[in-house]
């Protein structure tokens, strides 16, 4: 049955009213904005709710009470994906985003969520039939890094007998999308204001860019050429340092013997 949206109160803004509905494999998902009652900190606050019925009868199937307000942006609070499977997306506050994938197949729907932070994506579907989504973070190594660093990852639905939820891919295919985030990252800003993001975004693409060595080569030349730092072993060092310490926040390792003649 192909998905069909029912209705959607999407505004414009942020702070207005918003609400969504669609119809997906005989259920109905809705995601509208309540006012919390009960006691604690959001006592009063406008906040929202998440439930899904049975199209035919309209008998509950299952309701979630959540902080997050419907909408994202321009991302609607529910999305139907394909036949069985649902996207919602919620602020808190017009900030930091999570989208859940809703599977309604059998008795229990299957859920999972991602959290956006402060850059919401819509999720999309690859060219394997894979739900995937971006995810930009920032902050990941405080007291070191000033300034906003965003650093990206994609996350692809893993749907098996054991899984469902979202894990960080590495594959050609999400190689492609770290490649153009590493090329737009490198045209904003001289290589080192954005050494680390430049570094994270070559590991995540090594599967699909064997060029990496050449990029790393260009980057090292430009730190010697701004003094930042000013020789050559300085610049290599303050490389290799940076891609040590990106495996410990979930990027692949590299390994610094595929760059002959670089390191």
């Amino acid at each position: 049955m192909r998905p069909l949206v029912l209705a959607l109160g999407l505004l414009s803004g942020m702070g207005a009213a918003q609400a969504g509905e669609v119809l997906a494999n005989g259920y109905g998902v809705r995601f509208d904005e309540r006012i919390e009652t009960a006691p604690g900190d959001l006592h009063g606050a406008t906040v929202g709710r998440i439930s899904i019925v049975r199209a035919a009868d309209q008998a509950p199937v299952w309701q979630e009470n959540t902080a997050l307000r419907p909408g994202c942006g321009a991302i609607a609070p529910v999305t139907a994906i394909h036949d069985s499977i649902v996207a919602t997306c919620g602020h808190l506050g017009g900030r930091h985003y999570t989208q859940k994938i809703i599977a309604l197949q059998g008795n229990v729907p299957l859920m999972a969520s991602v959290d956006q932070f402060d850059a919401p994506s819509p999720v999309r579907m690859e060219r394997d039939g894979s739900l995937a989504v971006d995810v930009v973070r920032r902050d990941l190594f405080p007291g070191e890094l000033t300034g906003p660093h965003y650093f990206l990852t994609v996350y692809r639905l893993r749907h098996d007998g054991a899984t469902f939820g979202f894990v960080p891919s590495f594959d050609g295919e999400a190689a492609e999308r770290y490649w153009r985030h590493y090329r737009a990252t490198r045209q904003a800003a001289p290589a080192a204001a954005v050494l680390p993001e430049l570094l994270a975004s070559l590991l995540a693409a090594q599967a699909g860019q064997p060029a990496i060595c050449a990029e790393l080569a260009m980057i090292a030349a430009e730190l010697q050429r701004d003094g930042q730092p000013r020789a050559a072993q300085g610049a290599h060092t303050a490389m290799l340092a940076w891609l040590d310490k990106l495996p410990a926040i979930g990027y692949p390792r590299f390994d610094a013997l595929a760059c002959p003649g670089i390191f």
